[in-house]
């Protein structure tokens, strides 16, 4: 019995003092997420993700034979792998792969300790840990254009006259913009969040479950475009007296409860049919499961293998420290600052004239920016230059945007070839009708790049390597009429002279 206790004791110091080391490497990770769930109200529910998971596996704790509670080396070569994906993630400095690898870790690793058969009795309790990573705020723009597609649908079977362009809904009463706000990825989030939570605790059949799934992801993307559509008819019908300004908002949330309820309702009406078919069954198994679980159950307990499992406890530790190692290495690399950068407009007159509506780029965490103004013959453009030394900030951002969302719409988005360099054009559409044409790439190390993946894998690498990474951003814009397709050639040719002027900018050490 002492020897036992002992035994039990060396063990829990072992996972303890895993607990801790892997702490150590995640803790930044762990804060940036927490600033996250609480700064970004499309994350608030994070909050309550890992407390929710120690409370199910808490429920669980007098239905798992923890008998056969046994180390799992499966879960230790996995968690090996996440040190891994943690350690490229940190270089390549993709704060979303930060945050999976972080909290996939801390599944796999009460999946270490407990074994794989108990692990597998608790897959749902480590699996929901995973709603811990604020992610889906990238599906915003496929949303919105959903949402804008299906209520104008709608609009259209009411006979509503309306006119669209990109994201704006305009009737004769007024103008409406399916923004950012009314794309409904929180009223999505928290209701698959929820749903899978709901899924768990009163479904047993895995097909209801799935179809449930499914539906807490439909559902809610159809009852916002409802929204939308009916925020757009109440101003409609009231000649924009209701459901504008501060109105849609408080419609929306209490439309977001209501579509909770009927969600829940569908749940109940499910759960019921599901009782209904199995009731009998469910009666008479459940006697007998508990009689033979309280016979069959024993304390945890822990013997035979103690030597090893410390053993494998660690090998994982000198990892994680190995990991903290490298990570702080790679955290402080040599850093090339260039403070006299400027972008070359040579070929160009500089202008203090601003077409149109006001257009500015918003890059986050730039050392330098610049905004200019020039003409070139008849045409004026505008320029925009943001500098990345390796420092601070990252060129690769979802936080970064092109032009002010509420401002204006993204009304086509197409690459196109500027010589040999590939580069990406955009066509955007302001509230009150103005357009403007968009040519814009990356400049990496002297290397020309018009998509985030090329730019992150670049960095990764060099910072693999323990060196530090310079790039840019390069944006001309031009105002653009309709039928008028000479302003996108000269908008071309004005591009093609700015990035030959700087193809050396960051090539110098």
């Amino acid at each position: 019995m002492i020897s036992k206790l002992q035994d039990d004791k060396r063990l829990l110091i072992s996972f303890v003092g895993l607990f801790f080391a892997w702490l150590l490497v995640v803790y930044e990770s762990i804060w940036s997420a927490i600033e996250i769930w609480i700064g970004n109200e499309i994350y608030n529910h994070c909050l309550i993700v890992i407390p929710a998971s120690i409370y199910l596996i808490y429920e669980k704790r007098h239905v798992i034979d923890w008998s056969k509670q046994s180390m799992s080396w499966l879960a230790a070569l996995l968690f090996c792998g996440q040190l891994l994906f943690f350690i490229l993630s940190t270089a390549a400095d993709i704060q979303l792969f930060q945050h999976v690898a972080t909290f996939s870790m801390l599944s796999t690793l009460f999946w270490i300790f407990v074994g794989n058969k108990i692990a597998w009795d608790l897959k749902f309790p480590l699996f929901f840990v995973l709603f811990a990573v604020p992610v889906g705020e990238e599906l915003v723009p496929f949303l919105q254009e959903i949402t804008a597609d299906m209520s104008v649908y709608m609009l259209n079977l009411t006979g509503i006259p309306l006119y669209r362009s990109g994201l704006f809904i305009e009737i004769p009463q007024g103008k409406f913009l399916v923004a950012e706000a009314c794309s409904g990825v929180s009223f999505l989030i928290a209701s698959v969040v929820l749903g899978n939570l709901y899924a768990y605790m009163n479904l047993r059949s895995l097909r209801r479950r799935v179809f449930f799934l499914i539906l807490s992801f439909a559902f809610p993307i159809f009852a916002n475009a409802i929204r939308v559509y009916g925020i757009i008819y109440i101003g409609y019908s009231s000649d924009m007296q209701h459901a504008v300004g501060a109105d849609h908002l408080i419609y929306g949330w209490f439309f977001f409860a209501f579509v909770l309820v009927c969600l829940f309702l569908i749940g109940e009406l499910i759960r019921r049919n599901e009782v209904k078919k199995l009731a009998s069954i469910e009666f008479n198994n459940q006697e007998s499961d508990e009689n033979e679980t309280k016979s069959s159950l024993e304390p945890w307990s822990i013997s035979g293998k103690v030597k090893v499992n410390t053993a494998l406890c660690l090998v994982v530790l000198v990892l994680v420290v190995l990991t903290k190692i490298q990570v702080t290495r790679m955290d402080s690399p040599t850093v090339l600052v260039q403070s006299d950068l400027t972008l070359n407009l040579t070929g160009f007159e500089a202008s203090e004239f601003k077409q149109g509506l006001n257009w500015k780029p918003r890059y986050v965490g730039n050392t330098k920016e610049k905004m200019s103004y020039v003409t070139r013959g008849q045409n004026e453009y505008s320029v925009y230059f943001a500098y990345f030394d390796g420092s601070k900030g990252e060129l690769a951002s979802s936080l970064h945007r092109l032009y002010e969302q509420d401002r204006w719409t993204r009304e086509r988005r197409s690459q196109s070839s500027l010589g040999e360099a590939s580069v990406n054009v955009e066509l955007a559409t302001s509230s009150i009708g103005v357009k403007k044409e968009i040519i814009y790439w990356y400049l990496v190390d002297g290397k020309i790049m018009n998509n985030y993946k090329d730019v992150k894998i670049h960095q990764l690498m060099k910072k693999l390597q323990g060196e530090s990474s310079q790039s840019a951003v390069i944006a001309v814009s031009i105002d653009i009429e309709r039928n008028m397709p000479s302003k996108q050639q000269t908008l071309e040719e004005a591009a093609n002279i700015i990035l030959k002027n700087n193809l050396n900018l960051l090539a110098g050490e």
